[in-house]
């Protein structure tokens, strides 16, 4: 019998500008670190591997942040090398690398892909140059295409966009504008996202003085379902809630974490899973290299998964699925899943089916999945 895959997560902090929506972990202004960092990081990967068992081969690397190709070619070659050399990597393996528009010349895009780089992520965001400028993005609609055009010139055969939706001002027809030049480009994938409000980001405190109002609830769902008909009805599969597929092109490592499947994280704030805990490290570029510098582990904190934490998290996660969640992996976690689920599924039965082989939402189920998952969750 083959072994699990799991996938790698590689945190990389640095921004030129860190952007008003943005809570994931990101700094500025700390050029001078990256090299030092870089080492850092790759301490890291052969620490945990020294002190840590994980027994499952490689088939995904995603490398995100952050602004992560804002690393020079020398230093991402260096994590992969690492990455490469302590761990068992799947020939076909799938390695993502985040880019944003502006900030990936054509050199630094070859330097990349010659690199092991067979899959980028391009953060356009928008192509309205108001909504850009209301985002901090800090590249331009040309530049995105430009971006696109050049790894496309140069050989990457797969290219994600990223799209946001629900962006104040921004209108369907703004939206609908967008995605037909999108298309027009012909990636093998597309993310559209709604602009939520996290806590401690710029965004979060600008609705708060009421200096911008966010869309409404009844309109950021009209938005989504207007994306998932229209890119639906382009051949881009709505394989999860808010991510699309031209054929055979899902992302490999995102449904790692969808079926809740281990995977390995380093970085600053990075957080992994082995199956059994979760883990995550320190948020602070400066504790994660002290830590290092003395040859300790940038662990933080973790927690062992109860039984109850992970039947919950499977829902969580792969009911985002269309294909839903497989019946064999919630019978693995709880016998008596279907108990467990009477509940909820009466509750909403023309919005989630559960069969012999899969519990997944209909398309009538979409709107309410916060809803639904709080009627599915045992304690």
């Amino acid at each position: 019998m083959s072994k699990q895959t799991a996938g790698i997560y590689v945190h990389i902090p640095f921004c030129k500008v860190k952007c008003i929506y943005c809570d994931f972990y990101s700094i500025t202004e700390q050029e001078h670190q990256r090299e030092h960092f870089t080492n850092m990081l790759c301490k890291e990967i052969e620490l945990y591997s020294k002190q840590h068992q994980f027994d499952f081969n490689i088939d995904t690397i995603f490398i995100g942040g952050g602004t992560p190709s804002i690393l020079t070619p020398f230093q991402l070659n260096k994590i992969l090398e690492t990455l490469n050399k302590v761990y068992k990597l799947e020939s076909n393996c799938e390695i993502t690398l985040e880019a944003n528009p502006g900030e990936a010349p054509l050199i630094k895009l070859k330097s990349f892909k010659s690199s092991g780089i067979n899959r980028l992520s391009l953060g356009f965001q928008s192509l309205q140059p108001e909504l850009l400028k209301f985002l901090t993005r800090i590249h331009t609609r040309d530049q995105a295409i430009e971006t696109y055009n050049n790894a496309r010139n140069i050989g990457f055969e797969n290219i994600n966009i990223d799209m946001i939706f629900s962006i104040p001002n921004q209108t369907q027809k703004m939206l609908e504008s967008d995605l037909q030049t999108i298309i027009k480009l012909a990636p093998n994938h597309i993310s559209a996202y709604s602009l939520t409000v996290e806590s401690g980001t710029k965004l979060n405190r600008m609705v708060k003085k009421n200096i911008t109002i966010m869309p409404k609830d009844d309109d950021d769902l009209n938005m989504l379902l207007f994306v998932r008909k229209f890119l639906s009805t382009h051949n881009f599969t709505p394989y999860e809630i808010s991510n699309f597929a031209a054929a055979g092109n899902e992302c490999k490592h995102n449904i790692h974490y969808w079926k809740s499947d281990p995977y390995l994280a380093f970085g600053p704030s990075a957080h992994g899973f082995n199956g059994n805990q979760r883990w995550w490290n320190v948020r602070s570029l400066d504790e994660y290299l002290k830590r290092l510098e003395k040859n300790k582990s940038p662990i933080n904190q973790s927690e062992l998964t109860s039984n109850s934490m992970r039947f919950n998290e499977i829902l969580l996660n792969g009911l985002r699925l269309k294909n839903g969640i497989s019946v064999n992996k919630l019978k693995s976690i709880n016998s008596k899943y279907k108990l467990e689920l009477n509940h909820g599924l009466t509750k909403w039965r023309d919005k989630i089916i559960l069969n012999e082989k899969s519990l997944y939402l209909t398309d009538k189920g979409i709107p309410f999945l916060d809803s639904i998952l709080l009627d599915l969750f045992i304690d």
